[in-house]
């Protein structure tokens, strides 16, 4: 019998590889491109203006309260259903950031002069001097128009900062010794539905495109 000769000099045979066509591996680089473009419009844009773009986080809603507004009427959470609307906390013999919280809101009015469907709302963290009368005088401070931007207050101020703190996640703390009252400087940004969707530390007007922002973002959403 012939014996077959050896094949272990043999050469190996390569593996075949597959490589893109052009066309294809352009279309990718193009994907690529784009990603990379856009993620980096939405840095600059974040960067350049402070605003972050994407939907609001929702939060819960705000529970029912009843509040006498400063021309003495009646004012209810009903009565601001299918609005947005901006809270904040003040009162008026606030020595602190309660004058800065309200100037926010003052830009906020003329910001939104347009925009019946905006609505900003103040708490009275002192609603036994707190009186409508009062609270009249200091709305004239800030040039408050009377349709756009309301002041509340009641004659329970235990009730009042119950509802401030449970339903709108703010702080306050009684005045007691002779200090004045304590209290977050948050405005809360509440959508048509009831739901709190963000709050913006009022002293910090850097934030101020961010609510303008984020208000109009829910201004586009249904009210139900």
């Amino acid at each position: 019998m012939t014996q077959q000769p050896s094949t272990m000099n043999e050469s190996k045979r390569a593996p075949e590889v597959t490589t893109a066509s052009p066309a294809a591996r352009y279309a990718l680089w193009g994907v690529l491109v784009l990603v990379l473009a856009s993620a980096f419009f939405a840095w600059a844009l974040t960067w350049s203006t402070g605003v972050i773009a994407g939907p609001l986080p929702v939060g819960q809603a705000v529970p029912d309260f009843s509040l006498t507004e400063r021309s003495g009427k009646t004012v209810t959470k009903a009565d601001l259903m299918g609005k947005v609307w901006i809270a904040d906390f003040v009162f008026t013999r606030c020595s602190g950031p309660c004058p800065t919280l309200s100037a926010r809101l003052q830009r906020l009015q003329l910001h939104f002069k347009e925009e019946p469907n905006l609505k900003l709302v103040t708490f009275s963290l002192d609603p036994t001097v707190d009186t409508p009368a009062v609270l009249h005088d200091y709305a004239n401070r800030f040039h408050a128009d009377a349709d756009r931007w309301w002041f509340l207050t009641t004659d329970k101020e235990s009730a009042m900062h119950d509802l401030v703190k449970a339903g709108f996640f703010q702080t306050v703390i009684p005045a007691m010794d002779g200090k004045e009252l304590i209290h977050s400087e948050y405005l809360v940004l509440i959508d048509r539905q009831g739901r709190i969707r963000g709050a913006y530390l009022g002293t910090n007007f850097e934030n101020q495109p961010q609510l303008i922002a984020d208000a109009a973002k829910l201004l586009l959403e249904p009210a139900s």
